[in-house]
């Protein structure tokens, strides 16, 4: 008989935590060979949803409730689940539906073969903006060149590892969690499949309720804890500007001796020098961005923190 444990976070969860958990329930009981655990962090959550994970789990043993102090990242509250898993392989997913639980008998099948993980590609986001679709388009290439093609082009949070590779995944240290890069790098056996992902099941996306300054925000800085090749780029960007102002120094110079002032290119100096400026000011942003990553994993301070644990037998 195979364990497995289900990660799942919550944030202002109740419309969608009743049904993604009776949703659970229907699908593993077609899963005659596992025996399963729901660990649900409920992160930093002000509605019911605490209530209702403390009333599951007084009913079903199998549901164990980590109510985090405050509100953490989304990948803080999955290292939260990693840190508490003791299963045989573990599914980690979102509790707001849109990670649908029908797919784990498909991604259990692939793990069956001998797969150590098994990632979920979205192939269709329903109900997202074309605006924040073309960023996530972006960010996904971006992530892959940045990353030597680390992080695949829209795979998700949504995943499976069995023990050796979720175990890999938790002894990474940094503070700064990008989940979906860190699991990818640790490697292993993988494979993906494909998924059309649907509307939430009731309420709104956090991620939806950020603005596009956070949002992108969000994404460089998944980048940039995961990839050096920026500072490379940065390099790259200082050594063609001083070669450009070299040689057009030279040129300057000879038409100077030769014709006198060769043009009256105030305009044209003008703009030069504020392009020149921009891309200096873009490459300070990109190492003012990794001094601000430095200085929080300098503090060492922990992922998250629990304040509450639902006290009922779990196995």
């Amino acid at each position: 008989m195979n364990t497995l444990d289900i990660i799942s976070s919550a944030l202002n969860e109740e419309k969608c935590l009743t049904e993604f958990i009776s949703r659970i329930r229907q699908v593993m009981l077609t899963e005659k060979d596992y025996t399963y655990r729901l660990l649900i962090m409920d992160n930093g959550s002000t509605d019911s949803t605490w209530s209702i994970i403390c009333k599951e789990a007084k009913n079903d043993h199998r549901i164990i409730g980590y109510r985090m102090s405050r509100t953490f990242s989304l990948d803080a509250a999955f290292s939260n689940g990693l840190d508490k898993a003791t299963s045989d392989v573990v599914i980690v997913m979102c509790s707001d539906l849109q990670d649908p639980p029908e797919v784990i008998p498909d991604m259990l099948r692939k793990y069956e073969q001998g797969f150590d993980q098994v990632t979920v590609r979205v192939t269709k986001r329903e109900g997202v903006s074309f605006i924040r679709r073309k960023f996530t388009k972006s960010f996904y290439k971006m992530a892959g060149y940045f990353t030597d093609g680390i992080i695949a082009e829209s795979v998700s949070d949504f995943r499976l590892l069995t023990r050796k590779a979720y175990e890999a995944t938790r002894q990474l240290p940094e503070v700064n969690r990008f989940f979906r890069g860190l699991a990818s790098w640790v490697g292993f056996n993988s494979i993906a499949i494909e998924i059309s992902r649907p509307n939430r099941f009731a309420g709104r996306s956090t991620f939806a309720q950020l603005s596009l300054t956070s949002a992108i925000s969000f994404g460089i800085k998944g980048i940039l804890t995961f990839s050096k090749k920026p500072l490379a780029v940065v390099a790259s960007i200082g050594v063609t500007m001083s070669a450009l102002a070299i040689a057009t120094s030279f040129v300057m110079s000879v038409l100077w001796v030769y014709h006198g002032v060769p043009f009256a290119g105030y305009g044209s100096i003008l703009g030069v020098m504020f392009v020149g400026f921009s891309l200096v000011l873009l490459c300070i942003g990109i190492l003012a961005v990794y001094i601000g990553l430095i200085f929080d994993e300098v503090k060492k301070r922990p992922l998250y923190i629990v304040s509450d644990i639902t006290s009922y037998n779990n196995r």
